[in-house]
């Protein structure tokens, strides 16, 4: 309790302060609303390609927890079906490139596919090179015991997942899940729905297939989750700029030698409602350089190979963007102050805030403050949360305005001021 009140008071005096030296209680203030689009409320996320392949074995359960424990908000990854209509989560439509096998995915079970070791090919920044030298694989043999688990890990983390196992293991971290076409893709789109359905998670999703009619399938299955276009209305959009109705658009920097991302492009983007993702074509733009000139020009999120060095450089660019609480109505001030609050979806943690509510009184503009109190949800909540009530006049706060200082306890939170209005 003693923590809380700290808090508070400390949320308190910084807003006070903040108010005094800034001037941002002048109401001829603009002031930025949180955007309708929540994959647009937080810029720029960490995308771990199939887990951060060219840090871990493409799509194994270690790469996701090695991802999600050195930074990235989101885990890409793909999914086809086994054999037994299982969604499994793997990139190829054979086991070859990964595994020490060969067949088909949708030839296989998938307990046999399960068996399979997923990180017999890997080395260090090549996912599925089988031209090195055989002690360079460091991790081939541990799906089979042969070789020691790294801590913290077991054999089964180096075979091929499943897609529910990834739910199950991760529940609170985003997923940018893609479809894979061939003969079973639209069974495979239903079971997707079905899956994110029964976890509960979408609003903590985003789906996407190259192929324009897998999408449109799923699209019609599943309209209220968040959706990427295929290849075939990118390049449509591209071309024409017409309406984007999807929640994200994702494109390389430079497709068929034709230069994709511009300042240009993600502007329209973000002008159309759609945050901007952008994958790579290979290893060597997956770095530095392009990662902060994507960023410069506004790119919302980077799909990269190396979600620990990416991490790295976001955190010494000090230029990451946070979550920003959304008010989703009035504050009730009777009998006790309550605020309508949502946290954004696509926060990758949770939105843990002190909330101090004010107002601006007289010629003097004068602070006084209303209300305050701790605000904590989960990714995707809203609630009304109550307030303590301050010795502020809420007669007086309704004539002249009234506006909210929010103050981040976790990282994942930006510090914002958000104008309020208040019910009489």
């Amino acid at each position: 309790m003693r923590a809380k009140c700290v808090v508070i008071v400390t949320a308190i005096v910084m807003a006070m302060v903040l108010a005094a030296c800034t001037g941002i209680v002048d109401r001829t203030q603009a002031f930025v609303e949180p955007p309708l689009n929540d994959w647009l409320a937080r810029r720029p996320l960490n995308i771990a390609h199939a887990g951060g392949d060219l840090e871990a074995p493409h799509e194994t359960m270690f790469a996701f927890g090695e991802a999600v424990a050195n930074g990235a908000d989101v885990l890409e990854l793909d999914v086809r079906l086994s054999a037994d209509r299982e969604l499994m989560v793997i990139h190829d439509a054979a086991v070859d490139r990964t595994t020490g096998a060969t067949g088909a995915v949708g030839d296989l079970t998938a307990a046999q596919l399960q068996a399979l070791d997923n990180a017999y090919w890997f080395v260090p920044e090549c996912w599925s090179c089988h031209d090195r030298p055989t002690e360079e694989y460091m991790f081939r043999g541990v799906r089979s015991g042969d070789r020691v688990t790294p801590s913290g890990y077991e054999p089964d983390d180096f075979g091929i997942p499943t897609l529910r196992q990834v739910f199950e293991r991760f529940p609170h971290r985003l997923l940018d899940i893609e479809i894979k076409d061939g003969p079973n893709g639209m069974a495979a789109a239903d079971l997707v729905a079905t899956l994110i359905d029964e976890y509960d998670r979408a609003n903590r999703v985003m789906v996407v297939s190259f192929d324009d009619e897998i999408m449109e399938h799923f699209r019609e299955v599943a309209p209220h989750i968040p959706t990427a276009p295929g290849l075939g209305v990118v390049t449509q959009w591209f071309i024409d700029r017409g309406e984007l109705p999807y929640d994200t658009i994702q494109v390389p920097p430079v497709y068929s030698g034709i230069e994709v991302l511009t300042r240009q492009f993600v502007s329209d983007a973000h002008d159309d409602g759609g945050a901007v993702w952008a994958w790579f074509n290979g290893n060597d733009d997956d770095v530095e350089s392009e990662w902060g000139r994507l960023l410069d020009m506004g790119v919302d999120g980077l799909i990269t190979g190396r979600p620990k060095r990416l991490q790295t450089f976001l955190d010494a660019r000090e230029t990451v963007f946070k979550t920003r609480l959304a008010v989703e109505g009035p504050l009730d001030v009777y009998p006790v102050p309550m605020l309508p609050v949502r946290c954004p979806a696509s926060t990758a943690d949770s939105c843990k805030v002190a909330v101090v509510i004010m107002s601006a009184i007289g010629r003097d503009r004068s602070v006084l403050v209303l209300a305050w109190g701790i605000v904590d949800l989960e990714p995707g909540a809203a609630t009304s949360v109550a307030l303590v009530r301050g010795e502020g006049s809420w007669r007086r706060a309704a004539k002249e305005g009234a506006f909210g200082i929010v103050w981040p306890i976790v990282s994942d939170v930006a510090s914002a001021l958000i104008p309020i209005s208040l019910t009489r």
